[in-house]
This record gives C-alpha cells, structure tokens and sequence, in this order.
C-alpha cells in the first residue's frame, strides 16, 4: 500500500470507530424481513443512526430478525424496537452473544400500506410500549414511576421488580373510611 491509500485506510477506521461510538455503540447488524411464508421482503444493515425501515407491505404477519457478525456485541445487551403504525413491538434486555449467534427474531402484524421500521438501542436506552417508560441499565430493568398525587414524591425510576402493581390498591379499614367520607 502506499501512503495515500494508508491514509484513506486510516481516516476509513477513525470513521467506522466514529459511527460504532455514535448512538450508544451500537455495531454493524444487519436486519432481515420475512412474510408469513417465509420469503425475505427486506435485507438492509442498519443505518449509522440504528434504525431501518421498509417500503411500504402487504397486509400479514412478519418476522424481524438482528443479527451482527460483529464481536463488539458480545458483552452487551440492547434494546430492539419494531413497529408498523401503531403497533410497536420491544425486547428488551438482548444479550450481544445472541445476536452474533442466528439472531433474534421478533412478530408483528402489519396493516395493509404500513412499512416496519425499527431502532437498536443499547441497554441505557429508553422505550414505551402503549404505556409505562422502561429503562436498561447494565441488565437491569428500571421502570417509570410518575408523581404521587398528594405527595411531594416526585417522578423517579425504580427497579421493576420492586414497583408494586398499580392496578391493585390496598386500604386499610381507616383508609376506606376516610374514602367514603369524602366521597358523601
């Protein structure tokens, strides 16, 4: 090699390790899209920006498989979201070794004119799935708890495991009492 293709090899690197930092280091991966019957629709890499997105599709469903060759993967865990319209699909906590070994393929049911794209994310990322606010945080899900009402608890992130199901609320009797007062 001569200098100048040494030097466009170089300023090539310094470029890649650029991109690879860029967006949470996320690696090359590539994207692949099959129909129902198994035939592939799309095949693109992502974009430096770790998204993708198809043309528009049939009505049906899909499969979405990541996949990476590359070893800067293995150690980490990301974060993949598909969606077609209002339908969005997460996996959350993917580890880097299974997706430099076949992958990790996600389904979605795509209405007739809607296109899938998608986004890799690493694992500090953030996504909201038609409701509550997740976070990854070294393997670790965190999950948005708003503000109390009647409190000067302010919104924070907890430990999924430990967030109690708001859909359940326990009163003691006093509590109860107390409802019902107010409420005449």
């Amino acid at each position: 090699m001569n200098t100048k293709q040494l030097r466009l090899l170089s300023l090539f690197v310094a470029l890649a390790a650029f991109v690879s930092t860029a967006y949470g280091g996320i690696p090359a991966m590539n994207v692949t899209v099959f129909d129902a019957n198994e035939k592939v629709v799309f095949r693109q890499a992502i974009k430096a920006t770790a998204t993708f997105a198809t043309g528009n599709l049939p009505a049906g469903k899909y499969v979405v498989q990541f996949n990476t060759r590359s070893a800067a993967a293995k150690g980490n865990q990301y974060l993949l979201v598909v969606s077609a319209g209002k339908k969005k699909v997460i996996a959350d906590a993917v580890a880097g070794e299974t997706l430099t070994r076949g992958g990790a393929a996600m389904r979605i049911q795509v209405a007739s004119g809607f296109q899938i794209s998608g986004q890799v994310l690493n694992d500090e990322a953030i996504a909201q799935a038609g409701g509550p606010k997740y976070r990854m945080i070294n393997g670790t899900r965190y999950i948005w708890v708003g503000p109390q009402t009647g409190t000067n608890i302010a919104g924070h992130w907890e430990e999924a495991s430990s967030v109690p199901d708001r859909t359940v609320i326990v009163w003691n009797r006093d509590e109860l009492q107390k409802r019902m007062d107010r409420g005449g």
